[in-house]
C-alpha cells in the first residue's frame, strides 16, 4: 500500500533532512504553526529515573520555545508500561506556564519491565486524539505523536500504527537501550523519522534532530485505496470465525517461570491471529495446579489488545501438584456458562485449550468425556513431563493433541493448532432447552403430617399442572423424608405427565418421628440431582428443588443447602406449622425464595407463585435470581493487610488470598461490600467500601493493588483508621443501617505499636475482626485483635493462607445476624513472660562526635524510664557508654527505684573519644552485663533487651558480635542510629530489621520511642527465643552464586532433602542481600528447571524460605553438560541478576551420579568466563567429571553419600571464600548508533 503526502509536507521534509533547522536553544517562542503534539513516553523500569528525567527535561525545554495556546500549539503527554497512563490531554493546559509546571512534576510510572507499545498507541488513538480531549484533527491541524521507548514491545504494534497513519497522524519514534529498530520503523510514518540514541540524555545535547520535524512537518497523509480489495490470509481465516475459547494453563512448578513465559508467548501468538471481539472470538484464561484460578472470563475483555495485555500480566500461580481433572471440571462449571460469557446456547462452538507440563494427580478421562458430552472441543498441548498418551485420550479426538519436548518448542505448535482451532466443530446439540426443567420435591413424610398429607399431594399436583411434563421436557422427582430420605420416584422414572400425576396421587405417607432435613438435602444433591438418576444439569437444564416441611430439623441444613446452591440447584423452601423459619430461609436460594403458611390448607397461596418461577424462561430465571440476590445478606468486609517492607516479596500471595475470598462472596453495592487497607508506618486506604459497586470492579481493584512499603508495622494505628475511617458511612460503611461489619487482619510480624486499646475499642463497637498472622506475630497478639479466639489463625508463612481460606469463607457466609449478636467479644489479658519484669540495657554513643547532642540521648533514657515500671523486682535498667572502649555507668542491680535511676541518668556526661568500636562494645556488654553478677535475670527467663543508640559507623566489625548476641536467643537488641550511622549495621545488630530505627538528629528520638517501647513492653521470652535470627558470620564480599543441583531419580527424595539441608546450613552463614551475596538455584536431570534466579529474591529470609520449599525435579538421567549450558545461557547473565563488574561469579554443582554427556569442555569455558566452579559429589558421582569442570582440584569435594554432606561444609565455605587471581577487564564502551 503506497502513501502520498501534500506538496508542502514534501518541501518541509526536504528542509528537515538537509539540516536547515532552527536553533532551539533560544528561549524566544519559535514561529510554529498550529499543531497538536503528543509525547508517548516509556515509563517502565527500563528507563529508570535518569533517562526519564532526561526525557522530561527535553520536553520542558522544548515546550518553553513554543507558542502554547488553544489556537496555537497544544501538547499532550502519556506514559506507558504494560498499560498506558495519561499525564495530560491536549486541552488540559492552555498556557505555557501551567504546561511547563505540569511537565516538571511528572514522575516515572515504573513497577514493571513490560512495555505494550501497541496498547499505548491504541490509547493515543482512541482516548487522546478526540475533539473533547483537544484534538483538532477534524480542522486539518497537523497531529504529531513522538514515541520514546527503551525496550521492544511485548505486544504487536503494526495494526495500531497503521490505524494512526490512516487517520493522518504523523508518527515519529525515538529509541534507546533495548528498543527494536525494526519495530520503530513500523511505528513511524517514514523511516527517516526513526531516531536511535545511545541513551535519551543525547536529546538534551543535540535536540534539533528530533525537534525539527515536530515544529515543521505539516500536511495530512492520504492513503490510496487499491482498486481491488486485498485481504491478508489471516483476515480470510478469522473474519467469519465465531468461537468461545478457554485456555486452561498449568501454572505449577512443573512448568516453572521460564516455561510459563513460553506458554504465554504461545497463547499470545494464537490470540494475535484471531478476530477477538464480542460478536466473533471470545477468549478466557484460567490457571491450575492443585487449585484453580480464573484470570479472566469470556466476557471480561472486548478486544484483542485488552486480552493480550491481560495475558502479558499473568504470573504462574505455583504449586507442587497438578489436578487436571479438577481444572477441567472447574472450567466447565465456571467458564462455559452464560454469566461467564459463553454463547453455547446460541450455537457458538466451544473450545478449551489445555496446556500442561506435568502428570495429573487426579482422574482426567472421565471429566474429559463429560466435557465432550457438553459439546466442548478439547485441544491438548503438552510439554516435558506431561503424559502424552493421556493427553490424546483427553483431547476431543487424538489428532487435536500436541506434544513438544520443551516449552521453548511451543511456537512450532502455533501453526499446527490454528487451523483445527478455527475450523473443527463438535456435535453440539442446541435444542429448545427453555422448555426443559428438572424439578424435585423434598417433602415432610413424618408422622406429624398425618392426615394432612393429601394437602401436600394436591400442592405438588397443582405446581406441575401447568408444566409440560415429559422425559424430554420437564422431569419430576418426589422424595419424602423424616429420619432418613425415602424416594417415591426419580427424575427419569416416568416418561409422561399422566404417569407422574398417577404416582403422586397414589403416594402414601412414609412416616417417622423426627426430621433430618440436612441429611435429606445431601441425598438430593448426591442421588436425585445426579446424571444416573435422570438429572440433566450437565446439559445446562435448570434444576429446581422445592422443600416442604412442617417441623424443625434436628440436624444442620445450612451446609448441605449451601452445597446444593453452589452446585447449580435453585432451592425454594416452604414451611408449614412448626417449621423453623430460619431453616427455611437457609435452605432457600435466598430469603425471598422462602414461603411460610400457618396450615396445610393454605398451601394453595404458595403453589401459583412457585409454578410461575418454574415456567419462566432461562433469561427471566437469571434476572429473578439477580434481583433476589440484591435482597440477600448484607455485610461490610474490610481487609487490613500488612504492607510493610518485610512483606514485599509475598504481597502477591496476600493479593491472591483476598481475591479468592472475594470470589466466593456475594459482592455488590446492596450485598457484601469490600474494602482494603494496607498498613505499615501509617495506614493507607487502597479501596473503600463504596469505591466499587460490582464484584468485577472489586476484583479488578484487588488485582491492581500496589505494595506500599514502610519500616514499621503500626497495627494499632491502622485498627484506629479502619474503625474511624474505613468503616465510616462516608466511605460506604453501613453500621447505622444494622449491617454486620467485619475486619480481616493479615499480619507478617508483631505490631510495632500498642494494639490492645484500638482492638478493644473496635470490638466494643460491634465490629467482628478476624486475625491471621505468621508465627512471628504470636498467638497472644492474634487473640487480642480477633473477636473471639476461634477467629484467630496462625500460619507458617503467607503461602499457608490457602489452608485457612475455606474456613474463613464459610464463617463469613454462614454467620447469621443473630449468631453475631449472640457472640460475646473476648479481651485476653496481656501476660508477658515473667509478668512485667524486664532487664533493659542502654548502650550509648559517648564519642566526641555526638557531644553536642548527648543531652538528647540522656533525655530519651529518662523518658523511657518514666514509662516503665522500674524496680528491682520489676524493670531493671543499666547504661553503658562507649567510644573506643565501653564504660559502664551503672549495672542492672545498682538502683532499686525510678528516682534513683533517673538521678543516675541525669549525672551521665559524655566521655569523648575519636572513634566508635561498636563491635567491641556489643561483645563486652554480652559478656559482662547479661550476667547474674551484674543484675541480669536471664537465668530466671526474664526478657532481656539491649537498646543501642549510636551516631556513626563503627570502626570495627559489628557483624560477628551482633550475630553472637542474637544467637543466644535470649537477648532482643534494638538499634537507633543518627544521620551518620550505617543502616546495614543497624539492621544487622537488631533482632529484626523493623527494630532498627534512623533519625536525622537525636532531637527526633521521641518519634521512635513509642514503637520501641511497645515492643519492649510486649515481647516475651518465648517471642525472643522463637524469632528466626538472620545470622551471617561468613563474609565473602560481593558474590553471585548459582547452585546447580542434581534432581534426577538417582538422588531421590531422601537425597534432595540432604542437599536442601546442606544448602540451608551454608546460606544461613552468608550475608545474603542484593548488594552483597546473591543466590540462584537450578535443578537438572534430563531437563532443567530454575528454582529462582540471582535477582528473584531480595532478602535472606525469602531465599531460605524458597530453599525449604525445594522438591525433587525427577528424571531418568542427570545430564550435567546440558545443566551447565542451561546455567550459562539463562542464569549467569546480567538479565538474571549477574553483576559482572561488581561481584565474582560462582557455580556450585551438587551431584549424585555420572553425566551421560561429556563435560570436559566446560571447565575451560567456565574459566574463560571468569566463573569459579566447585564440584560436590556424593555416592556414584564421577570424580573425573567433577575435576574437569572445577576451577582447581581443591574445588572437588566428595562424600560417600548425601547424609555425609555436613562433613565437607567447612571446606566448601573455605573454597567459596577464595578469589580468582586475574583482574576483571573494564566494561566495554559501546559506540552510539549513527542516525
Amino acid at each position: 500500500m503506497r502513501k502520498r503526502w501534500c506538496l508542502s509536507f514534501c518541501a518541509l521534509l526536504c528542509m528537515v533532512l538537509s539540516g536547515l533547522v532552527p536553533n532551539t536553544h533560544a528561549q524566544d517562542a519559535l514561529a510554529v504553526g498550529r499543531r497538536d503534539i503528543i509525547f508517548l513516553i516509556d515509563g517502565s523500569q527500563n528507563m529508570g529515573n535518569t533517562l526519564f528525567n532526561a526525557v522530561r527535561e527535553f520536553i520542558r525545554k522544548f515546550v518553553e520555545t513554543l507558542p502554547i495556546g488553544p489556537d496555537q500549539v497544544q501538547v499532550g503527554v502519556a506514559q506507558f508500561t504494560d498499560s498506558p497512563k495519561l499525564e495530560m490531554d491536549l486541552n488540559t493546559h492552555s498556557t505555557k506556564e501551567s504546561l511547563v509546571t505540569a511537565v516538571g512534576r511528572m514522575r516515572v510510572k515504573g513497577g514493571t519491565q513490560v512495555v505494550n507499545i501497541g496498547a499505548a498507541l491504541e490509547f493515543v488513538r482512541t482516548e487522546m486524539l478526540r475533539a473533547d480531549k483537544g484534538s483538532r484533527i477534524s480542522e486539518g491541524v497537523p497531529q504529531l505523536v513522538l514515541l520514546l521507548s527503551a525496550k521492544q514491545s511485548s505486544d504487536s504494534v503494526a495494526q495500531q500504527a497503521s490505524e494512526l497513519h490512516r487517520m493522518g497522524v504523523l508518527t515519529m519514534a525515538a529509541g534507546a537501550k533495548n528498543a527494536n529498530q525494526q519495530e520503530l520503523k513500523q511505528i513511524a510514518f517514514d523511516e527517516s523519522l526513526v531516531f536511535i540514541l545511545k541513551d535519551f540524555r543525547q536529546l538534551l545535547r543535540n535536540p534539533s534532530q528530533v525537534i525539527s520535524p515536530l515544529i515543521t512537518l505539516s500536511g495530512v497523509i492520504v492513503t490510496e485505496q487499491p482498486t481491488e480489495p486485498i485481504i491478508e490470509i489471516t483476515t480470510v481465516q478469522t473474519q467469519r470465525i465465531i468461537r468461545d475459547i478457554v485456555f486452561l494453563v498449568d501454572g505449577s512448578a512443573y512448568v516453572g517461570e521460564a516455561g510459563f513465559a513460553h506458554v504465554l508467548a504461545f497463547i499470545s501468538r494464537i490470540v494475535d491471529q484471531l478476530d477477538v471481539r464480542p460478536d466473533r472470538v471470545r477468549i478466557a484464561l484460567m490457571q491450575f495446579a492443585r487449585d484453580q484460578r480464573t484470570e479472566f472470563y469470556l466476557n471480561t475483555y472486548n478486544n484483542k489488545q485488552d486480552v493480550l495485555n491481560a495475558v502479558a500480566r499473568i504470573s504462574p500461580m505455583g504449586g507442587d501438584a497438578v489436578f487436571t481433572g479438577a481444572a477441567l471440571e472447574f472450567a466447565l462449571a465456571n467458564h462455559f456458562t452464560r454469566s461467564a460469557g459463553s454463547r453455547k446456547r446460541q450455537g457458538v462452538p466451544q473450545a478449551v485449550v489445555l496446556i500442561t507440563g506435568g502428570p495429573s494427580q487426579d482422574e482426567v478421562k472421565r471429566v474429559a468425556d463429560k466435557v465432550a458430552l457438553e459439546g466442548v472441543l478439547t485441544y491438548t498441548v503438552g510439554a516435558e513431563q506431561a503424559d502424552e498418551s493421556l493427553l490424546k485420550t483427553v483431547a476431543f479426538v487424538p489428532t487435536l493433541a500436541y506434544h513438544v519436548n520443551r516449552f521453548d518448542g511451543l511456537q512450532s505448535v502455533v501453526e499446527l493448532i490454528m487451523t483445527p482451532l478455527i475450523s473443527v466443530v463438535g456435535a453440539t446439540n442446541i435444542s429448545d432447552v427453555d422448555k426443559q426443567r428438572d424439578v424435585a420435591f423434598l417433602i415432610d413424610g413424618s408422622d406429624a403430617v398425618g392426615r394432612d398429607f393429601r394437602y401436600i399431594q394436591d400442592f405438588i399436583l397443582n405446581v406441575i399442572e401447568p408444566l409440560d411434563v415429559g422425559i424430554e421436557k420437564v422431569r419430576i422427582a418426589v422424595v419424602q423424608h423424616s429420619e432418613n430420605p425415602s424416594p417415591n420416584f426419580y427424575l427419569d422414572t416416568y416418561k409422561t405427565k399422566e404417569d407422574v400425576v398417577s404416582a403422586v396421587s397414589t403416594m402414601t405417607l412414609a412416616g417417622g418421628r423426627s426430621l433430618n432435613t440436612g441429611v435429606a438435602l445431601q441425598f438430593m444433591k448426591d442421588t436425585i440431582f445426579s446424571a444416573e438418576r435422570g438429572s440433566r444439569a450437565a446439559q445446562h437444564v435448570p434444576q429446581f428443588l422445592i422443600v416442604l416441611t412442617a417441623g424443625s430439623s434436628r440436624d444442620s441444613v445450612r451446609g448441605p443447602a449451601g452445597v446444593l446452591k453452589t452446585g447449580g440447584v435453585l432451592p425454594f423452601g416452604v414451611g408449614v406449622r412448626d417449621a423453623d423459619v430460619r431453616q427455611i430461609e437457609a435452605i432457600s436460594h435466598n430469603p425471598s425464595f422462602s414461603f411460610t403458611v400457618r396450615e396445610f390448607n393454605q398451601l394453595n397461596t404458595v403453589q401459583q407463585r412457585l409454578g410461575s418461577f418454574v415456567t419462566l424462561s432461562d433469561e427471566d430465571i437469571q434476572r429473578v435470581i439477580e434481583q433476589a440476590e440484591t435482597q440477600g445478606p448484607k455485610k461490610d468486609v474490610v481487609f487490613l493487610v500488612d504492607g510493610s517492607d518485610a512483606t514485599r516479596q509475598q504481597f502477591t500471595v496476600i493479593q491472591e488470598f483476598i481475591r479468592r475470598v472475594v470470589e466466593n462472596l456475594n459482592v455488590g453495592e446492596n450485598k457484601i461490600r469490600i474494602g482494603v487497607v494496607q498498613y505499615s508506618d501509617s495506614p493507607s486506604g487502597d479501596m473503600f467500601l463504596n469505591s466499587h459497586t460490582t464484584k468485577q470492579g472489586v476484583l479488578n481493584a484487588i488485582k491492581g493493588l500496589q505494595h506500599r512499603g514502610g519500616r514499621q508495622r503500626n497495627l494499632g494505628r491502622a485498627v484506629e483508621f479502619v474503625s474511624q475511617e474505613a468503616l465510616h458511612p462516608r466511605q460506604g460503611g453501613r453500621r447505622l443501617e444494622g449491617v454486620p461489619q467485619f475486619v480481616i487482619v493479615v499480619s507478617g510480624g508483631k505490631s510495632s505499636d500498642n494494639v490492645i486499646g484500638p482492638a478493644t475499642t473496635l470490638k466494643q463497637s460491634g465490629v467482628v475482626p478476624f486475625s491471621i498472622g505468621t508465627r512471628d506475630v504470636g498467638s497472644q497478639e492474634l487473640e487480642i485483635v480477633s473477636y473471639v479466639p476461634n477467629f484467630a489463625f496462625t500460619i507458617d508463612d503467607f503461602p499457608g493462607l490457602y489452608t485457612i481460606q475455606h474456613g474463613l469463607i464459610t464463617t463469613l457466609t454462614e454467620l447469621s445476624d443473630e449468631e453475631i449478636r449472640n457472640l460475646k467479644p473476648q479481651y485476653p489479658a496481656v501476660t508477658p513472660s515473667g509478668g512485667d519484669k524486664r532487664d533493659v540495657v542502654f548502650l550509648i554513643d559517648g564519642s566526641t562526635a555526638v557531644r553536642g547532642e548527648f543531652s538528647n540521648i540522656r533525655d530519651m533514657i529518662g523518658r523511657v524510664v518514666d514509662r516503665l515500671d522500674v524496680g528491682l523486682d520489676r524493670v531493671r535498667i543499666s547504661v553503658v557508654q562507649y567510644s573506643e572502649e565501653p564504660k559502664v555507668e551503672f549495672l542492672l542491680n545498682e538502683h532499686s527505684t525510678p528516682e534513683e535511676v533517673r538521678g543516675a541518668v541525669r549525672k551521665i556526661r559524655n566521655r569523648g573519644g575519636n572513634q566508635l568500636n561498636t563491635g567491641r562494645a556489643l561483645d563486652w556488654v554480652s559478656k559482662n552485663i547479661y550476667q547474674r553478677s551484674a543484675g541480669s535475670r536471664v537465668e530466671e527467663g526474664i526478657p532481656q533487651f539491649l537498646v543501642l543508640v549510636t551516631g556513626g559507623k563503627s570502626s570495627d566489625n559489628v557483624y560477628g558480635p551482633a550475630n553472637q548476641l542474637k544467637s543466644s536467643r535470649v537477648i532482643a537488641p534494638f538499634a537507633i542510629g543518627g544521620r551518620n550511622a550505617d543502616q546495614n549495621e543497624l539492621r544487622a545488630i537488631s533482632l529484626k530489621p523493623e527494630y532498627a530505627y534512623t533519625v536525622t538528629d537525636f532531637q527526633e528520638l521521641p518519634s521512635v520511642e513509642r514503637q520501641m517501647l511497645a515492643s519492649v513492653k510486649t515481647l516475651t521470652t518465648k517471642d525472643i527465643t522463637d524469632t528466626v535470627v538472620d545470622v551471617a558470620n561468613v563474609f565473602l564480599g560481593k558474590k553471585d552464586i548459582v547452585f546447580l543441583i542434581d534432581g534426577s531419580d538417582t538422588v531421590g527424595s531422601s537425597g534432595i532433602a540432604h542437599i536442601r539441608d546442606f544448602i540451608l546450613k551454608v546460606l544461613q552463614q552468608l550475608d545474603i542481600r542484593p548488594d552483597q551475596v546473591r543466590i540462584g538455584i537450578v535443578q537438572y536431570s534430563d531437563r532443567q528447571k530454575t528454582e529462582f534466579s540471582l535477582n528473584s529474591l531480595d532478602n535472606k529470609a525469602a531465599v531460605l524460605s524458597a530453599v525449604k520449599r525445594l522438591r525433587l525435579l525427577g528424571g531418568r538421567s542427570a545430564d550435567l553438560a546440558e545443566g551447565i549450558d542451561y546455567v550459562l545461557q539463562n542464569e549467569l547473565k546480567p538479565s538474571a541478576g549477574v553483576r559482572p563488574y561488581e561481584a565474582s561469579q560462582h557455580l556450585v554443582v551438587l551431584t549424585g551420579g555420572r553425566s551421560p554427556s561429556d563435560v570436559s569442555g566446560y571447565g575451560e569455558k567456565l574459566k574463560n568466563q571468569r566463573i569459579g566452579c566447585i564440584g560436590v559429589g556424593a555416592g556414584a558421582a564421577d570424580s573425573r567429571q567433577l575435576t574437569q569442570i572445577a576451577t582447581t582440584s581443591a574445588d572437588v569435594l566428595q562424600v560417600a553419600n548425601f547424609p555425609g554432606l555436613p562433613n565437607v561444609q567447612d571446606r566448601f565455605i573455605a573454597r567459596l571464600s577464595g578469589t580468582l587471581p586475574e583482574v576483571l577487564p573494564d566494561p566495554p564502551i559501546s559506540k552510539s548508533t549513527q542516525v
